[in-house]
């Protein structure tokens, strides 16, 4: 069965489901939601690795982002639902794409089928396109990297399993095409956004993560495999791009020092066993944490270091650090477009120690900031240095309405602003800043 078959058939099966909660009245109701979130961001001078231009996206850009969601989801059994979401974004920028055209900004964001208990009391399986969020996020939580903040959904199958005491298993197969067969229009738009530009470069995977704790529950933590297989392509040149295979091992330990001290600490290792001269690449991080409980703000501070290899060019392997499944803004929404020349969200090349500190309230005002100076491992910016600057964030959350009983009309806001002062690693050397402000409604 084709990707295409598949979904098809995945969403026949959701109409059929809906039809049997209406016929069935013993079963629960249907549950339509929906969410509506406007959001602006506003950015510039933010750097890149070339000489000229040195500054993504012509400079100053300002973007103004529309996104509507509708979902339903139907119990056609006492362990099964069928959900489905679907997504639409008005979107319009000052540079680069222009707003979508309806109805291209239309698009299935879910479909899929969860069945629990079916291999055990507390196994959940879900078939068809969901959102996957495993271990950290920093490997496996975006699905559509150059869907512009639309979506982030995989296609294929997640399985969470028990295994016993305070153990469990997450396994999850996808494979995700270069571009969204399920789109409505006809216009090619790339989701996955590689570079050089590929035609056709999809993505496949599977991840296995088993978890669990020692210590009386003090260090709960994964051990995980990931395999990633990247098609092969062709780029705007017209040369082929051949097919590339990473299999990463990694561990994620999360300790509970005391009721005030807390860490995490994750390294992850990405090779090729068949290659000699492939892929030899790693990513680590570590943090130890503050927290007072006691006091109702709940004030904390964090030391913190992320550690992503770059690609030594003199050596005859290839050390670039592949961020798999989460090219996605997890570390900065800045520094993400200083990556604009090496394709969406293709974190690599970072030493990256940084200080936070935060605070939270009950009524669901928040306040986080950090600062921290970024380095590059490898010299391969035009400025012919290490330093990529100075990165300082600060974002504030605050509640604007309450809503309905249920949490229908409930509203959120939030305010982050971030400042890099670039280094030696570039060639400019403007003060960049990005804002955004956004408000999301949820019905």
């Amino acid at each position: 069965m084709s990707k295409l078959q598949f979904a098809i058939a995945a969403e026949a099966a959701i109409l059929a489901a809906g039809a049997m909660a209406e016929t069935q009245a013993a079963r629960p109701a249907a549950r339509v939601y929906g969410d509506i979130r406007l959001r602006e961001e506003m950015w510039d001078y933010i750097p890149i690795p070339t000489a000229s231009p040195n500054v993504t996206r012509g400079g100053y850009n300002n973007s103004f982002r529309l996104r509507t969601r509708v979902g339903a989801a139907f119990d056609f059994a006492d362990c099964a639902t069928a959900n489905i979401r679907i997504a639409n974004m008005l979107y319009d920028v000052t540079a680069g794409a222009k707003s979508f055209d309806w109805p291209d900004e239309l698009v299935v964001d879910n479909a899929n089928i969860e069945l629990r208990g079916l291999t055990g009391d507390g196994s959940r399986l879900v078939l068809g396109r969901q959102d996957i969020f495993l271990g950290s996020g920093r490997l496996v939580f975006e699905g559509t990297p150059l869907d512009a903040s639309r979506t982030t959904f995989f296609d294929g199958a997640f399985l969470h399993q028990p295994l016993g005491g305070d153990f469990s298993a997450d396994l999850m197969a996808v494979y995700d095409e270069d571009e969204d067969p399920l789109a409505v229009g006809n216009v090619h738009r790339q989701i996955r956004g590689y570079s050089p530009t590929a035609d056709g470069r999809d993505e496949a995977g599977v991840g296995l993560f088993l978890n669990g704790s020692a210590l009386d529950g003090a260090l709960p933590g994964s051990i995980y495999y990931i395999w990633k297989h990247e098609t092969s392509a062709r780029a705007a040149d017209g040369s082929d791009i051949g097919n590339a295979d990473i299999h990463t091992l990694g561990a994620l330990l999360r300790p509970k020092f005391s009721g005030r001290f807390s860490g995490e600490f994750e390294y992850a290792r990405e090779f090729d066993p068949n290659d000699d001269g492939g892929i030899s690449a790693s990513l680590a991080f570590a943090s130890v944490k503050f927290t007072e409980p006691s006091c109702g703000l709940k004030p904390f501070v964090a030391a913190n270091c992320l550690y992503l290899s770059g690609d030594d060019p003199d050596s005859g392997r290839n050390e670039s650090f592949n961020p798999l499944f989460s090219r996605y803004p997890f570390l900065s929404e800045l520094a993400i477009y200083c990556y604009d020349t090496e394709g969406a969200g293709n974190w690599n090349n970072l030493i990256y120690p940084h200080i936070s500190a935060g605070t939270s309230s009950p009524s669901g005002y928040a306040f986080t900031v950090t600062a921290g100076d970024m380095r590059a491992e490898e010299r391969n910016g035009a400025g012919g240095g290490r330093n990529r600057g100075e990165l300082y964030m600060a974002q504030v959350n605050f509640p604007i309405c309450d809503g309905a009983q249920g949490g229908r009309g409930k509203t959120v806001g939030h305010l982050r602003v971030e400042i890099l002062e670039p280094g030696d690693y570039y060639t400019s050397n403007h003060t960049a800043y990005y804002v955004r402000w956004e408000i999301l409604v949820k019905f």
